[in-house]
């Protein structure tokens, strides 16, 4: 192993910071036993011991000195929940929350890729509206199961082509949750 990669750091500092600690001590003991001498990020992962919120502070502070490829922070994601939910370690609702909870904690919602993040960052919204009945539960379960497996993007007009009702106007989503 080379330099610690940043698109792994980052994966992890996600998975940490969501209570996930899958796969981390593996990781970091490889680049343990590879380097020699020892970098410092992995000397100071290493010191950080089991307390998770040094661990995550090193994470972030490692990953803020360069940019890296989000899209393949993103796609590691993905196939880490696609596994936890095909092995029912999560059901549908957890997945979909932490395909949320991923995007807007760990993206810019304003300025955010929508090629990586936008189909986790969506679900959450459609999975609401097959809650409340606005589209089915099968355009909603194809739209899931679409990207979670396969990494096919979220496709809105495909979702609302599947449903007999309409597309509702910004306006009248926008009612739909001040209703709640």
């Amino acid at each position: 192993m080379s330099d610690l990669n940043r698109e792994d750091a980052y994966y992890f500092k996600i998975l940490l910071t969501s209570g996930f600690r899958d796969g981390y001590d593996e990781w970091l003991d490889g680049y343990l036993e590879a380097e020699n001498p020892l970098s410092d990020i992995v000397l100071n992962l290493s010191l950080c011991g089991s307390d998770i919120n040094k661990t995550i502070s090193c994470l972030h502070n490692y990953c803020a000195e360069q940019d890296f490829d989000e899209s393949i922070v993103c796609e590691k994601l993905r196939i880490f929940l696609k596994d936890a939910y095909n092995s029912n370690r999560l059901n549908k609702e957890e997945t979909v929350a932490y395909m949320y909870r991923f995007a807007v904690n760990h993206c810019n919602t304003v300025d955010f890729n929508i090629d990586s993040w936008g189909s986790m960052f969506y679900l959450d919204d459609y999975h609401s509206l097959a809650e409340e009945g606005i589209i089915s539960w099968e355009s909603f379960d194809f739209a899931f199961l679409s990207y979670l497996n396969e990494g096919t993007p979220l496709d809105s007009d495909l979702i609302w082509s599947k449903n007999s009702r309409t597309k509702p106007s910004l306006f009248d989503r926008i009612k739909s949750i001040f209703k709640k």
